[in-house]
């Protein structure tokens, strides 16, 4: 179960969106938990914002992000 800061999954969901319409790829949101979560939650407004941030660099670079190759098959 994952605990989601009020107001943080908004931002989290058009960034991700945003990726996912640039790309045309599923942006992989698990993987990058470690830039969403606090300490209180695993996706904070702070880490959302750095998220959305971390997106729009990627997108400008026009770089996909790194998705290791079992992302997929694991079990969150």
């Amino acid at each position: 179960m994952f605990s989601c800061e009020d107001g943080a999954w908004s931002i989290i969901d058009d960034a991700v969106k945003k990726y996912e319409q640039h790309f045309h790829d599923e942006f992989p949101i698990y993987e990058y938990i470690d830039v969403t979560k606090s300490d209180d939650f695993d996706f904070s407004i702070l880490g959302a914002k750095k998220l959305a941030k971390f997106i729009d660099e990627h997108i400008k670079e026009n770089k996909l992000v790194h998705v290791p190759s079992d992302y997929h098959s694991r079990l969150y």
